[in-house]
């Protein structure tokens, strides 16, 4: 009789346990952060791709305010992404140049040299 509420006990702690987990990986933004980097790894080829081809880019950008954001006209500058940052090539003004986390991009569109092609990325 001394074996079962052991036993008992251990399922017991072992169900309790594992609710706890469940819940904890339930309630965690690891999925958020997943997408997350997912979004920056699309961003990054996409502006990849619009530096080979010399596109013209659209970019939204995310802003403290929640109803405003911010609208860039140009290029990629240099020969590489960077990570966490890109140079960009005003449209407007040839003479700026910008430096942009990529955290901050919300859209992106991108317009070939040519005209023909619109792409929208997300």
């Amino acid at each position: 009789m001394e074996k079962k509420p052991k036993v008992l006990n251990k399922l017991g702690k072992f169900i309790q346990l594992y609710s706890a987990t469940l819940l904890d990986t339930f309630l965690s933004d690891d999925h958020d952060k997943r997408v997350e980097k997912e979004k920056l790894a699309y961003i990054q080829l996409k502006l990849q791709e619009a530096k080979v081809q010399n596109s013209l880019l659209v970019l939204q950008l995310k802003t403290e305010k929640v109803d405003k954001f911010e609208v860039l006209v140009g290029w990629v500058v240099g020969k590489t992404i960077n990570k966490d940052q890109i140079a960009i090539k005003l449209r407007n003004n040839s003479q700026l140049t910008r430096m942009i986390s990529l955290d901050r991009i919300d859209k992106i569109s991108i317009l070939t040299p040519t005209g023909e092609n619109v792409k929208f990325a997300r």
